[in-house]
C-alpha cells in the first residue's frame, strides 16, 4: 500500500510513475524575530532580491518564443509586480511593524494578498493570485540563497508554476505536473494539456506530506497521487497506464470522424477557447468548431484594448476555425476596474453583484466597443455571440437595442459588419432557468453554464474548501434544472449546449445527451474522448439513463445507476474518462 494518497483536481487526463521533483523548496521559510535594529537590513536585504528576481524574470522573458506572446505579458506583469509597492512596501511595513525578518513578512503579505484574489468570483482574475505567489516563491528563494535545481526525467511538483519557470526549464522529460495551487485555467493546466501530460492542481497536503525524491503514482483520471507505492501498486499502474495510451492514441487517430451514436443522432463537441492561438491546433482535435471563445484574457491587461486590437483578435479566430461556427461570449468579469482587487472588494459579495452583463450594461463604453469589434469580424459568416450572468428578459432587450445603435452607427461610418448575428445567452443562475421559456423566445441559441449554475443553484462557493463538497452535480435539483432549460430552449425551437466541466465528465455527457441537448463543448484535450465515448452510445440508452437520474431523489442512487450502466456499456475504457461526479470511484 502507498505510504499515502493526495487528492487534487485532474485538469490533463493520464497516468505517470516517477521519482516527485520540487521545483521551489517551499519548506524554506524563515521565521525569525529581529530586533529594531536589524529593521534596515532586512528592508535592504527585500530590495535587493527584487532586484534580481526582475533580471531573472527579464532573461525568462527573453527566451519566449513569438508564437507565445500571451507568456510575455504575464512575465512583463511579474516583473512589475516584483517593483510593486502593494507587494513591497507592504511587506517592508511588516518587518518594521511585527519585528520578523524578510522571508516571513514577504510570505504574510503574500498571504493576504492572494486571499484578496481567490475571493474573487472571476476565476480569471481568481487564478492572477498565482502570479503573486510566482513572485513571492522567486523573492522567497532569492532570500534563502538558494537556486532552482536542474530538473531531469521526473514527476514535477511545485507550490505552482508560471510562464517564466516554464521559460526557465526543459519539459522534454518531464513526466507530469502536480501543483498546490491553481485551477484549470492555470498555467499550469494550460501547458499540461498542451504537453499532454497528466496534470492535478490544488492538492490537498502536497507540500506538508510529499517529499523531494519521493516515488509517486500521478493519477490524472481520478484525480489523485500514491506516495511511495509498492510492487503491486506500481505493476497495477503500468499495466492502466499501457491501455490508456493505447486508447488516447486510438481516439485521437479517430478524432475527425463525427460523434454520431449508434442510432444516427449527432452531436457537435466542440471546443471551449481564451485564445487566438489555441485555434491554430483545433483541427486536429476533431472540434466541430468553438461553443466557448472567453474574450476576457484581452481586457486582463494594464490598459483596455481598444476596438481595433479586439477586431484583429475576432477575425482572426473567427477565420482560423471557418467554416465552423465560433460563439464569443462577452466580457465577463467582476471589478469596477480590471485587474484592481481593491475595485473588487468593494461589493461585500462579488458573486451577487456587479458581473456579466451587469457589469457591461452598467460601463456601455467597453461593451460597446467591444460589440462593434464583433459586429465588425462576424462578416466572416461564422460567428455568434453569446451574453454571460442573465437574469431576466430585459437584459437582452437592452442588448438587441445597443446592437441595433452600432448598426447604425457602422452603417453611417461606411464600416462592412453583420447587423444580424445570432445572439444567445448562458444559462447560469436560477431566474434564467425558471424564465428559460420566456428568455428562449428573445433568443437564437442557449448555453448551459453548468460550473455557475450549480454554485448559484446549491447556494455554495466551489472555492470554499468549507463547502466545496456540496457542489453536487446530481443534486436533483441540478438535473431537473438541466432538463427545464433543454426542453424550454427546443419549444422554442433554438438549439442548447452545454459549455460547463459538466459535458466533458463521462458520466454528465451520458445524461446530458439524453435530455437531448444539441451540443457539447469543453477544453481541445477532452473533444476526441468525448466523441468516442458518443459513438459508443445510443440516444435510447441515453434517454432510459437521464430519465431514472432525474426520478432519483438520492444522489448515491443516481451514482450507482450511472456506474453501473456506463461500465456495461464502454466496459474499461470508462476509467479512461476524467470524472469529477463519481467521487465515491476514487481508490
Amino acid at each position: 500500500m502507498p505510504r499515502a494518497l493526495l487528492f487534487g483536481t485532474p485538469v490533463s487526463p493520464g497516468i505517470a510513475i516517477g521519482e516527485l521533483r520540487f521545483k521551489h523548496n517551499t519548506r524554506l521559510i524563515e521565521r525569525r524575530r529581529i530586533s529594531p535594529r536589524e529593521i534596515a537590513k532586512e528592508q535592504s536585504m527585500l530590495r535587493d532580491a527584487a532586484s534580481s528576481v526582475r533580471e531573472a524574470l527579464r532573461e525568462a522573458m527573453d527566451k519566449v518564443p513569438e508564437d507565445m506572446a500571451e507568456y510575455r505579458e504575464v512575465i512583463a506583469a511579474q516583473i512589475e509586480l516584483a517593483r510593486d509597492p502593494k507587494l513591497l512596501d507592504k511587506a517592508g511595513k511588516v518587518i518594521e511593524k511585527d519585528l520578523i525578518c524578510a522571508s516571513w513578512a514577504l510570505e504574510n503579505t503574500v498571504e493576504e494578498l492572494c486571499d484578496i484574489f481567490r475571493k474573487m468570483d472571476n476565476p480569471y482574475l481568481r487564478d492572477r493570485a498565482q502570479d503573486i505567489r510566482a513572485v513571492g516563491l522567486r523573492l522567497r528563494a532569492c532570500l534563502a540563497g538558494t537556486e532552482s535545481e536542474e530538473l531531469e526525467a521526473a514527476i514535477l511538483a511545485a507550490e505552482d508554476l508560471s510562464p517564466a519557470d516554464v521559460m526557465e526549464m526543459d519539459f522534454k522529460g518531464i513526466q507530469a505536473v502536480v501543483t498546490a495551487e491553481g485551477g484549470p485555467t492555470s498555467h499550469t493546466a494550460i501547458l499540461s494539456r498542451g504537453l499532454h501530460i497528466p496534470a492535478l492542481v490544488g492538492v490537498t497536503g502536497l507540500l506538508n506530506t510529499a517529499l523531494h525524491g519521493d516515488r509517486v503514482i500521478v493519477d490524472g483520471l481520478k484525480g489523485c497521487i500514491l506516495l511511495d507505492p509498492d510492487e503491486k501498486d506500481i505493476k497495477q499502474y503500468e499495466s492502466r497506464r499501457t491501455d490508456y495510451l493505447a486508447w488516447e492514441n486510438r481516439t485521437r487517430k479517430e478524432a475527425r470522424w463525427p460523434a454520431e451514436m449508434t442510432d444516427g443522432v449527432r452531436v457537435a463537441v466542440q471546443a471551449n477557447l481564451e485564445r487566438a492561438e489555441e485555434a491554430d491546433d483545433l483541427a486536429a482535435t476533431g472540434a466541430d468548431g468553438v461553443g466557448l471563445y472567453r474574450t476576457e484574457f484581452s481586457f486582463l491587461r494594464e490598459q483596455l484594448p481598444d476596438e481595433e486590437a479586439l477586431f484583429a483578435e475576432y477575425d482572426c479566430v473567427a477565420r482560423k476555425i471557418a467554416p465552423e461556427r465560433v460563439v464569443f461570449r462577452t466580457l465577463d468579469c467582476g471589478a469596477d476596474k480590471m485587474l484592481a482587487a481593491q475595485e473588487a472588494l468593494r461589493e461585500p459579495n462579488p458573486a451577487l453583484g456587479l458581473r456579466g452583463i451587469r457589469f457591461c450594461l452598467r460601463h456601455q463604453g467597453i461593451f460597446r466597443t467591444q460589440l462593434r469589434a464583433l459586429m465588425r469580424a462576424g462578416i466572416t459568416g461564422n460567428m455568434a455571440i453569446m451574453l454571460p450572468m442573465i437574469s431576466g428578459r430585459e437584459e437582452i432587450l437592452a442588448v438587441r437595442r445597443i446592437m441595433q445603435e452600432l448598426h447604425q452607427q457602422l452603417q453611417a461610418e461606411g464600416l462592412p459588419h453583420a447587423d444580424q448575428l445570432p445572439l444567445g445567452i448562458m444559462v447560469e443562475t436560477p431566474s434564467a432557468v425558471l424564465i428559460a421559456d420566456t428568455l428562449a423566445r428573445e433568443c437564437d441559441f442557449f448555453s448551459i453554464g453548468t460550473n455557475d449554475l450549480i454554485h448559484y443553484l446549491i447556494a455554495i462557493d466551489r472555492n470554499n474548501a468549507h463547502v466545496s463538497h456540496l457542489a453536487e452535480a446530481l443534486h436533483p435539483a441540478v438535473v431537473r434544472s438541466l432538463k427545464r432549460v433543454i426542453d424550454a430552449a427546443h419549444r422554442e425551437g433554438i438549439g442548447v449546449s452545454v459549455c460547463g466541466e459538466l459535458a466533458a465528465d463521462p458520466y454528465g455527457l451520458a445524461i446530458l445527451l439524453g435530455m437531448g441537448v444539441d451540443s457539447v463543448s469543453a477544453s481541445p484535450r477532452f473533444i476526441s474522448g468525448m466523441k468516442h465515448m458518443i459513438r459508443r452510445l445510443d440516444a435510447k440508452f441515453c434517454d432510459e439513463l437521464a430519465h431514472s437520474v432525474l426520478m432519483s431523489t438520492d444522489v448515491s442512487v443516481s451514482q450507482r445507476i450511472l456506474r453501473e450502466r456506463l461500465q456495461a456499456v464502454l466496459g474499461p475504457e470508462l476509467a479512461f474518462h476524467t470524472t469529477s461526479i463519481l467521487t465515491e470511484s476514487r481508490p
